[in-house]
């Protein structure tokens, strides 16, 4: 065995358990210096459990993790780092109202006498990022940066440097990095990621995304229920037996609504075995659900106008920043600033409000579910009723708790929320895949007649990709009017009946049909012209 492949960080045994919920069970798993090993399943499945058992921020019940022969104790983050493992965290652990160089020193800010030492401070934070990216200005406040600059930053404090000038770390884990990045963002990214593995780091690579996997992981570990499955070569393996070990099941049907792809597979296999295929044919084009006039907003939207019919899927694709989620926004009322005409039914939305969205029946799930979607102080049964918990209630404002449960109790069934306690249970205790269901139920009960998408699987595995896309086409068989934002391409073909193509904040122009392809979306996405068509109804 070379040098090469001797593992430089070792996981054995590990099982870690919280509450009733064995998050790992006996996995074993080696990592090698110089490599890029992916860890995947779906959510709930313990790989970013396991990788925060590693980095020292959850203490295994069993099991031991040694780098470079030494075992490191058991949920000490001070010992793992000293011994070189960082963590890159999926949600953007910063201070975006600090400066770059701040937010690289905030465990280690250099003194001048009784001062801060700003000028060493920011040489030393330029040191680290413009390894990476030369053009970020380090004294700039961090949150006037994009999100992919943003996590090169967090990036960049990982690579901290002791007095020689030499990188500490030893192993990086990158907890889903690319999750909330553009494509090009991702993969700029990617590249940065293999030049860390070509100076013989480890990085331990936690995604859902196989093309990710593919393109810049050498190996990859899977994970099923907690358990350990398969360690693969990934030029060795390919798509299809990569999801089969996550799955444990093969998806092997070759077509969907407008694409064929293994995401399309997926969903063509969930719906067809659930019943619940949609059927475009029976959208209500002579009925308008929601009627867009006019809408703008001061630098984020230009004259949009637009129909959306009964029981219709309508998806919106473009680029990042082409106003898609601004869009959203403005139509359930958290645009202040946004001017335009939405009706309901035919019936005007009176207030720029969400309560008078909400009142007229739109439901809106964000992009940002942790931001804008869930309240992690409430539990499970809050979190589902806080839309309709006033149209449940006795008279008085008086709680109906029979009712609530009675709705809480039918939306986590349906919705196959797997959750310990209905009260008890808090967001944060579910994994990715829960959370956004548990998001999706909040809004999909009777009164909703207008249901926003903003990235309804970002962060999710595709098995339960599948269970979202069948509630999705559910909720359109039942008369639902959707309005679905995409930035999976594949997704956004197989599941709309319709595209809007926005870019700079208005529409560019409208796909049907057989017009519907990744092509046409991207040539309008980047075209200067509004073409024809672009505001039909």
């Amino acid at each position: 065995m070379s040098d090469a492949d001797t593992p430089i960080l070792i996981a054995t045994n590990i099982s870690k358990r919280f509450g009733h919920t064995q998050a790992l069970d006996d996995v074993s798993v080696s990592f090698r210096p110089g490599e890029v090993h992916a860890l995947m399943g779906e959510n709930g499945a313990g790989k970013s459990t396991l990788g925060k058992v590693i980095a020292g921020l959850h203490a295994q019940n069993t099991g031991t993790v040694v780098l470079d022969g030494r075992e490191l104790i058991p949920g000490s983050l001070d010992d793992a780092f000293q011994a070189g493992i960082r963590i890159v965290h999926q949600e953007l652990a910063q201070c975006p109202n600090l400066s770059v160089a701040e937010n690289l020193s905030l465990h280690d800010m250099p003194k001048k006498r009784f001062t801060v030492d700003f000028a060493e401070m920011e040489r030393r934070a330029a040191k680290l990022v413009h390894q990476l990216d030369p053009n970020i200005d380090v004294t700039r406040p961090l949150g006037y940066l994009s999100p992919g600059r943003r996590q090169i930053c967090q990036i960049a404090a990982s690579l901290d440097q002791d007095e020689s000038g030499k990188t500490q770390a030893k192993v990086i884990v990158f907890d889903e990095p690319t999750s909330s990045l553009s494509i090009s963002e991702a993969l700029v990214l990617m590249d940065i990621t293999r030049e860390l593995a070509a100076m013989g780091l480890t990085i331990i690579y936690v995604s859902h995304r196989m093309s990710e996997i593919f393109t810049c992981c050498d190996r990859v570990s899977v994970l099923r229920d907690g358990r350990f499955v398969a360690t693969n070569v990934v030029r060795d393996i390919d798509e299809p037996t990569l999801v089969e070990q996550m799955l444990g099941r093969r998806i092997t049907t070759p077509d969907a609504k407008h694409a064929s792809s293994p995401i399309a597979e997926a969903i063509e296999e969930t719906l067809a075995d659930a019943g619940a295929t949609h059927d475009s044919s029976a959208v209500d084009a002579k009925k308008i659900m929601l009627s867009v006039r006019n809408l703008r907003s001061p630098g984020k939207l230009r004259d949009i106008s637009f129909d959306l019919h009964p029981g219709e899927i309508l998806g919106v694709g473009g680029l990042v920043g082409a106003g898609r989620s601004e869009l959203m926004d403005a139509i359930f009322g958290l645009d202040r600033l946004a001017s335009g005409e939405i009706l309901v039914d035919g019936e005007p939305v009176p207030a720029k409000h969400p309560q008078s969205a909400i009142d007229a029946g739109i439901g809106y799930v964000p992009e940002d579910r942790r931001n804008q979607g869930l309240f992690f102080n409430l539990g499970i049964d809050e979190n589902i009723l806080a839309p309709i918990m006033a149209r449940l209630a006795k008279p008085m404002g008086i709680r109906s708790l029979d009712k609530e449960l009675d709705a809480v109790e039918s939306r986590v069934e349906k919705f196959q929320i797997k959750t310990a306690s209905l009260r008890e249970t808090t967001p944060g205790e579910l994994s990715g895949g829960n959370q956004q269901k548990l998001l999706i139920a909040r809004w999909m009960m009777k009164g909703t007649r207008v249901l926003l998408l903003d990235e309804p699987t970002r962060g999710i595995d595709i098995g339960t990709k599948t269970e979202v896309y069948k509630l999705i086409n559910q909720a359109a068989s039942e008369g639902d009017a959707i309005l679905l934002v995409s930035s999976e391409m594949p997704e956004l073909l197989a599941l709309s009946d319709r595209i809007l193509v926005m870019g700079e904040g208005q529409i560019k122009g409208e796909l049907v049909g057989d017009e519907m392809t990744q092509t046409n979306i991207l040539t309008l996405a980047t075209s200067e012209e509004q073409h024809a068509g672009a505001t039909s109804m």
